[in-house]
């Protein structure tokens, strides 16, 4: 099904002309090599761009159209137009880096190249054929190279240019004639393709997937057999042959993914790369959950649902749209292979109600922004962090999509992280708050205190833990307002949360003080209602569960923002009388 899909949106991005026809490929090319008309190299210099990795800038290469690359499990395969150093230049390397085969390297390089070329009479192919015909790797020792320069053109990918600064390669001459190459091979299994169920030749090797975070930067196998126990029987060092996939849809389920993984439509929660896209292409579509899962708070898309849903209107996307195919990949690395974590393939409607509904049961009220699954995580982390994406679990991140994506229980670790966070920042944020909302509403059952799993203060509400929550809030107020100054959340807000009966008592004497010191009326009624709440408040409760100290802390979040609210609305009535 993997496979399939890929090959659909292979397909859709060639009929757009986005993506090359079979031969053809996207590979990351470092510098060219830029020819005189006679053959002779007139200079080699770096073709990379600067782009943000992280919070650092660096050169990298960039994104070329080139011949499709050969897959290299050993021995001296050249390719055609772009590759290596070694191959294009002979170039061997210094030092504990010396390539012992490059001369061996670019003498196959050369038989390639003038066997294809030997026919075309282009300027481009006379240009290239003049290049190996008199090209000694020791002529790129008198360009007087730097270091870096050679150091990278060891590990870096080259290709040629004219003096024109135009790619050699892509003269018509000399791509007919790599075309032509590519003729059919009379010594390839043919058999039926698992994947697109024609006739064809399979491919024993399968192309290199590159981008997947943490795995090899040469790129890794999605599709492979490398020692007996993987084998079907009969199969015996049948490599591809054990999973019959034919040429064309290897070319493109690689392509495609390859252009996942160099594009937009990516991103990544742990160690898990993840990818998205519709069978036919759909920009806007696969635009959206980028905007979701990438954490872009500005991006209007996702807000404009959030907002519907609060006003408890449609969705807003075009029917039609939510009636395509979607399908989301995760893959992580696993040495020179790449595993799967998950695949999800529904309707895109399917996937954005799933995703109205993870939102609907986030709204709190003091949410600056939208909580999308990248902030979502870094509530589980310290703020002390400097980079407080990488400390989030791994697992944690992919099976938080892996609920949202598919409607879902949240996995018990967030919650259990989250209240970590609390007792040891001794804080409520509103992702905080509406994590907590939005985990015991999905993930509990009990009718009891779903009345105050709400956006904002369920005033009328007597669960007890949640009253708790809403008593500790008015204690701390009237300590500020007799000291213009609290310290009760750092001192007891942990041990409220989980053991009240130890230091409620203690807190309410003294809240006792703080009033007559402050006279607030305001403060003394709040605080007698909500005892009256708790049936006289004698005794507290010994300990809190884990649910009733969410509930506790989602009644000290939601009277917190009261507060807030009435102060708002006090200096908006102020400012409208004046």
């Amino acid at each position: 099904m993997i496979l399939n899909s890929l090959v659909s949106y292979y397909e859709a991005l060639a009929d757009k002309g986005e993506l090359e026809r079979p031969g053809w490929g996207t590979a990351r090319v470092g510098y060219k090599v830029c020819l005189r008309p006679d053959g002779s190299v007139r200079e080699i210099t770096s073709i990379k761009v600067e782009e943000t990795r992280g919070k650092k800038k660096q050169l990298v290469p960039i994104g070329v159209s080139v011949p499709e690359q050969v897959v290299r499990s050993s021995g001296i395969k050249p390719n055609f137009m772009c590759d290596t150093g070694a191959y294009l230049l002979g170039y061997a390397g210094t030092g504990d880096k010396v390539d012992k085969k490059a001369a061996q390297k670019f003498e196959a390089a050369k038989e390639l190249h003038l066997s294809i070329l030997a026919d075309v009479d282009t300027p481009a192919a006379r240009t290239v054929r003049a290049f190996f015909e008199n090209y000694k790797p020791d002529d790129i020792l008198a360009l007087d190279l730097p270091e870096s320069t050679l150091e990278d053109l060891t590990k870096d990918l080259v290709t040629f240019k004219d003096e024109d600064d135009e790619y050699l390669m892509a003269d018509p001459g000399i791509r007919s004639a790599w075309d032509k190459s590519r003729g059919e091979d009379v010594d390839a299994v043919k058999g039926r393709c698992l994947v697109t169920g024609n006739t064809d030749e399979i491919a024993i090797l399968h192309n290199k997937i590159k981008g997947v975070q943490g795995a090899q930067s040469s790129g890794a196998n999605l599709v492979g057999f490398n020692a007996r126990s993987y084998e079907s029987y009969g199969k015996d060092n049948g490599q591809g042959l054990n999973a019959p996939v034919g040429k064309y849809a290897m070319f493109a389920y690689t392509t495609a993914l390859n252009s996942l993984l160099a594009g937009k439509h990516r991103a990544r929660l742990g160690d898990t790369t993840v990818v998205w896209w519709t069978l036919d292409a759909d920009d806007e579509a696969e635009g959206f959950m980028d905007a979701f899962i990438n954490g872009d708070d500005d991006d209007a898309a996702v807000a404009k649902i959030v907002e519907n849903i609060s006003k408890g209107k449609p969705i807003g996307l075009d029917e039609d749209k939510l009636e395509k195919t979607f399908c989301v990949l995760g893959l992580a690395p696993n040495a020179a292979r790449i595993s799967v974590r998950f695949f999800y393939r529904d309707t895109f409607g399917k996937f954005v109600r799933n995703i109205a509904a993870h939102y609907e049961r986030l709204q709190i009220e003091g949410a600056k922004r939208v909580l999308t699954p990248y902030w979502l995580a870094l509530e589980t982390t310290s703020p002390n962090v400097s980079d407080r994406s990488k400390a989030v679990s791994p697992i944690l991140s992919g099976a938080l999509l892996s609920a949202i994506l598919n409607d879902w229980r949240y996995p018990e670790m967030l919650y259990e992280q989250v209240l970590t966070r609390i007792r040891a920042e001794h804080e409520v944020s509103a992702g905080k708050a509406a994590i907590i909302k939005a985990y015991l509403l999905k993930n509990t059952e009990n009718e009891n205190f779903r009345e105050v799993l709400t956006m904002a203060l369920n005033e009328e509400s007597n669960n007890r833990a949640y009253v708790l929550g809403r008593l500790f809030a008015a204690l701390e107020d009237a300590q500020y307002h007799a000291n213009n100054s609290s310290n009760l959340k750092e001192r007891y807000l942990t041990s409220a949360c989980a053991t009240p009966g130890l230091v409620f008592p203690s807190m309410i004497q003294m809240a006792s003080h703080h009033m007559a010191k402050s006279g607030s009326i305001g403060d003394a009624k709040l605080i007698a209602s909500l005892i009256d709440k708790l049936e006289g408040g004698v005794p507290f409760p010994a300990r809190l569960s884990n649910t009733e100290q969410g509930l506790f802390l989602e009644g000290y979040y939601h009277q917190v923002q009261k507060k807030f609210r009435d102060i708002e609305k006090a200096k908006q009535e102020k400012e409208a009388k004046s």
